[in-house]
C-alpha cells in the first residue's frame, strides 16, 4: 500500500465572478478573444492554412519536405521511415507510410521502427546497416533511396553523414531540440508539434486531405504536448475521430482494452490506449504496434490488439515486482540520503526502469535514479519532482557517463559498471547540498459544499481536453464531515467515502438537493486507518460523475486529504 506523501497545497484565489472565468484566468485566458478560441477552437483544415502561425514551420520547409516525397515517388525510389519506439514515433511512422504507401500509391515504401535492444535510441548506424540489408525494394540499386527520419535525427550529424555516405537522401522531421549544429540534409522541424503532428501536416501537403486525426490525437497525449493553441484544437477533433475510428487496429485495441462503448478522452488515451502501444516496444518491438496501426486486415487487427494487450500485462506485473524490489532495496540501503533515492540491479529491465523511477518518485516525493546494472556497462533512467531539473544535476556531478539526455523531469545515460559507485557516492553528496523543493499540490480553487453539483461538472468539461498545459481543474472542500469510510480494490489499496458538510444550509442544490457526496481515492486505502466516521477532512479532488449508479451522480476523486482539526 501506498504511504501517505505529505505535500503542500497551493491554493488559487477567486478573482472574478464565476468558477469557470476563474479555470480560465489561471490558465492566463485572459481576453474575451481568447477565451473564445479556446472553448471553440479552429478545426484543423483552418489551421493547415497558416503553418507558419498554428505550427512554426517555415513555407519554405514544408515545400522542400513535400517535394522531396513527391520527387521520390515519381522516379520510383525506395522510401524508407524511421520511426520510433514510442507512440509518437509509431504514430508518425504510420500516418508517413499509410499516406505514400495507400494514398500515393508507392509500393517502394517500407516503414521501420528501431529495435530499443539491438539498435539503441532514435536514428543510429547501427538502424542505417539494418535498412541497408532490407534491400532496394525492388532492385533498383541504380537509384538512391528517401530516408525519412520521424521523431529522431535532429542532432544525429554523425548518423545522417552515414546514411549518406551508404547512398540514402535523407529527410528529417523531429520536435526534439536541436544542437548549435544541424544535419546537412532537408529538414522540417518545430517545437510546437510532436512528430506526428508533423507528420501530419506533411500529408496534409501531399494530399491536400485531412486524415488520420485519430493517430495525431493518439501520439500528441501520450507525447505529453501542451493542449494549448494548435496542439488543442487537434486533440480535440482527434478525440472526436478516435471515439468514431475506421483504424482497425486502433478499434480492436480499445476493445481489447474494455473500453469499447465509452467516453474516450485524454484520460483513456494516456492511461488505457498508449501503455498498449507503448509497452510492445518496451519488451520486444514496436513493429507490432505499427503493424497494428496500419493493418487493413480485421483478424490481424484483433490478433495484434490482444497480443498488445498481453505485453501490457506483463509489462505490468514486471512494472510492480521491479518496483517492489527497488523499494526494498532502498529501505535496506543504510547509505541510501533523504534527498534521492538509487536503486541499481542486474534484475531491473532496461525498457521498464524509467516506470519503477516515475513510482519511486510518487514514493518517496524525491528524485529518483534506477540503474540496469550490466556486465560492463549500465542503463539507467531518473525522474524528478516539480521544480528541480534533473538533467542538470546528473551533468553537475562530472564525467561519469558514456552518454546522457534528458530534460527537466526526465534523463537517461549509459555507464560503466565499474563507475556506478563513485556515480553513487557522488549523487548523494552532491544532494546534501542542495535544498530541494518540498513537494507540492496545486489546486485551483477552494470551493463550499453548496456549490457541488452536476452542474458544475458539466461547465468544467466544457474545458476539455485536459492535460499538459491545461491541467484537469483540482478543487478543495475543506472541513467536510466523513459519514462512510472504507477500503475497495485489490489489498484495500483505494479509499471509498462519503462526506456531508456540517453545516446544513449548505446542501447541495441544482441537480436534485442531496446531503452527502461520494468520494473515491486510488492509492489513498492507507488513509482508512487514518479517518474515523464523525472526523472532518479537507479534500483535494477532481469532479467527475458516477455513471453506475441508477441515475448520474457527482462523485470526488481525491488527489490528496488532511485530517482537519
Amino acid at each position: 500500500m501506498a504511504k501517505v506523501l505529505e505535500r503542500d497545497w497551493q491554493v488559487g484565489s477567486m478573482n472574478e465572478s464565476g468558477i469557470v472565468n476563474n479555470l480560465l484566468r489561471q490558465r492566463q485566458i485572459v481576453t474575451n478573444e481568447a477565451r473564445r478560441k479556446f472553448l471553440q477552437p479552429p478545426e484543423p483544415s483552418e489551421l493547415i492554412k497558416e503553418s507558419k502561425e498554428s505550427f512554426g514551420l517555415e513555407e519554405g520547409a514544408l515545400d522542400s519536405a513535400a517535394n522531396a516525397v513527391k520527387s521520390a515517388v515519381l522516379e520510383k525510389r525506395p522510401i524508407f521511415i524511421h520511426g520510433d519506439y514510442d507512440v509518437d514515433g509509431v504514430c508518425a511512422a504510420s500516418i508517413l507510410w499509410q499516406t505514400i504507401y495507400r494514398d500515393l500509391s508507392c509500393k517502394n515504401c517500407l516503414p521501420f521502427i528501431p529495435n530499443r535492444f539491438e539498435h539503441g535510441y532514435g536514428l543510429s548506424k547501427s538502424s542505417i546497416d539494418s535498412l541497408s540489408d532490407l534491400g532496394d525494394l525492388g532492385n533498383l540499386s541504380h537509384s538512391k533511396p528517401l530516408l525519412i527520419t520521424v521523431d529522431c535525427g535532429i542532432t544525429a550529424l554523425d548518423e545522417v553523414a552515414y546514411a549518406q555516405s551508404r547512398g540514402f537522401e535523407v529527410l528529417i522531421l523531429d520536435h526534439h531540440t536541436p544542437a548549435e549544429t544541424l544535419p546537412d540534409c532537408s529538414l522540417l522541424w518545430t517545437d510546437k508539434l510532436c512528430a506526428a503532428g508533423l507528420s501530419w501536416v506533411l500529408v496534409s501537403r501531399l494530399v491536400n486531405q485531412i486524415k488520420y486525426l485519430d493517430l495525431l490525437a493518439l501520439a500528441t497525449v501520450a507525447d505529453l504536448q501542451p493542449l494549448l493553441g494548435a496542439n488543442r484544437s487537434l486533440v480535440k477533433f482527434g478525440l472526436a475521430e478516435i471515439n468514431h475510428t475506421q483504424n482497425l487496429g486502433l478499434k480492436e485495441l480499445i476493445r481489447a482494452a474494455g473500453i469499447e462503448g465509452r467516453k474516450i478522452g485524454t484520460f483513456e488515451v494516456g492511461w488505457i490506449l498508449a501503455p498498449r502501444i507503448n509497452a510492445s516496444g518496451r519488451l520486444e518491438t514496436a513493429l507490432e504496434s505499427l503493424r497494428l496501426l496500419c493493418t487493413n486486415k480485421p483478424e490481424q487487427a484483433r490478433q495484434i490488439a490482444q497480443n498488445l494487450n498481453r505485453i501490457n500485462a506483463e509489462r505490468q506485473e514486471l512494472t510492480a515486482s521491479l518496483f517492489d524490489l527497488a523499494r526494498s532495496q532502498i529501505s535496506n540501503d543504510k547509505e541510501q540520503v533523504s534527498g534521492i533515492t538509487v536503486a541499481v540491479h542486474e534484475e531491473f529491465h532496461e525498457g521498464i526502469i524509467g516506470l519503477v523511477a516515475g513510482k519511486l518518485v510518487q514514493e518517496y516525493g524525491a528524485p529518483s535514479v534506477v540503474v540496469s546494472r550490466g556486465a560492463e556497462f549500465s542503463k539507467a533512467s531518473a525522474r524528478s519532482i516539480d521544480g528541480f531539473n534533473v538533467v542538470e544535476f546528473l551533468r553537475s556531478l562530472g564525467g561519469h557517463y558514456e552518454n546522457i539526455g534528458g530534460h527537466a523531469g526526465a534523463a537517461g545515460f549509459t555507464i560503466r559498471t565499474d563507475r556506478l559507485e563513485e556515480f553513487t557516492k557522488a549523487a548523494r553528496q552532491k544532494i546534501r547540498e542542495i535544498a530541494l523543493p518540498k513537494p507540492k499540490l496545486v489546486v485551483d480553487l477552494a470551493l463550499e459544499f453548496g456549490e457541488l453539483n452536476l452542474d458544475l461538472y458539466n461547465k468544467v468539461q466544457k474545458l476539455e481536453p485536459f492535460g499538459l498545459g491545461n491541467p484537469e481543474p483540482v478543487f478543495l472542500l475543506k472541513n467536510a464531515l466523513v459519514v462512510e469510510v472504507r477500503t475497495v480494490g485489490k489489498e484495500g489499496r483505494h479509499l471509498k467515502m462519503k462526506v456531508k458538510t456540517k453545516n446544513q444550509e449548505s446542501r447541495i442544490k441544482g441537480d436534485g438537493e442531496v446531503d452527502t457526496i461520494d468520494c473515491i481515492g486510488f492509492d489513498l486505502g492507507e488513509w482508512s486507518a487514518r479517518l474515523a466516521v464523525g472526523d472532518s477532512a479537507s479534500l483535494v479532488f477532481y469532479l467527475s460523475a458516477d455513471s453506475f449508479s441508477s441515475r448520474p451522480k457527482l462523485l470526488l476523486k481525491l488527489k490528496d486529504l488532511r485530517k482537519s482539526a
